[in-house]
Parts: C-alpha cells; structure tokens; sequence
C-alpha cells in the first residue's frame, strides 16, 4: 500500500524531482541511499504508533520502508507471505485500513464435502473480522499526514545537500 506525494504540489518540490532528474547517477544512489536511511525509522515509528491491534502490527506495520526514487514512496503492508488465517498483507492490506460497512454480510456458496464428495451449500460471515469503515483509513494514511510534510522536507534537503557537495568537491 504505497503513499507518495505529488510532485505538482509544490515549485520547490517540483525544482527538487527535476534536480534528481538531471543528477549523476552516483550522486542519486548517494541520496536514495540516504532518504531510505533516515526515512525508514520516521516511517516505522509512526505505522506502529498508530497500529492499535495485534492485527494491525501483522498487516500494516509489517513491510513498512521508504521507496526510494523520484519522488520516494512510503510503504506499508508489503509482505508477501500469508499470516496464519491466510490473510496476505499485500494483496488485503486495503481491507484491513478501511474496514467494512457490513460486518454482518453472509456469503453463500457451494462446496463439495471432503469426506463423502456430496454437494452442499455453506454460509459464511466473511466480513466479521475487518474493522468498523472510515473512508480516510486508519493507521497508514493518517500516519502518512503525520510524516509527509517532514519526510517530503528530509528529501528536498538531502537533494540539495548532496549537489552543493557534489559540486564543491570538484
């Protein structure tokens, strides 16, 4: 579940993507390399400030980085591997930010029995362990509103910083 900022937003963002653009490549692996850095600690500590439940910890603050590149990315809920229900944070992570207007909706399908082979129909709440709905999420994107403005200011500087070394250097 990736967040990122608008590169539009701002001139001086906007100055700082074309800036990245037209950097050597050494010097961009040298800044990625330090936004990652700094970047991942901020990011971390406000997913997990903000994850309230065991579930939460599971699905949305496992995987949590910061992506480097034009503009960096942050990321939540990126592991791949199912947890113990078979809940994949990856793929379900949305469901679990947003939760469900429906806590009681039924599914109901067929099924073949795995003793006796006989079809048969089965009903299931499939809704009852996702959280109460909140169309501005719960843990990741208020925590993204928490960190972006300090994350997206860490980025410009280091931008700048590691030019203006590049250049007094030579």
């Amino acid at each position: 579940m990736p967040v990122q900022p608008s590169v539009k937003a701002l001139a001086e963002f906007r100055g700082a993507a074309l800036a990245l653009k037209a950097a050597p490549r050494e010097i961009r692996n040298d800044i990625n390399r330090t936004v990652r850095a700094e970047g991942n600690a901020w990011w971390k500590e406000a997913i997990a400030a903000r994850a309230s439940s065991k579930m939460d910890r599971l699905v949305l603050v496992k995987g949590a980085r910061i992506q480097p590149g034009n503009p960096a990315r942050a990321v939540a809920a990126s592991s791949r591997r199912p947890l113990a229900d078979g809940l994949v944070p990856d793929t379900d992570a949305r469901a679990w930010e947003f939760g469900t207007t429906e806590p009681q909706h039924q599914d109901t399908y067929t099924r073949k029995a795995p003793r006796t082979g006989q079809r048969h129909q089965v009903t299931r709440h499939v809704k009852r362990q996702l959280p109460r709905a909140t169309n501005r999420g719960r843990v990741v994107y208020p925590a993204w509103s928490d960190v972006a403005p300090r994350l997206v200011a860490m980025w410009v500087q280091i931008i700048v910083r590691k030019i203006y070394e590049s250049i007094d250097r030579k």
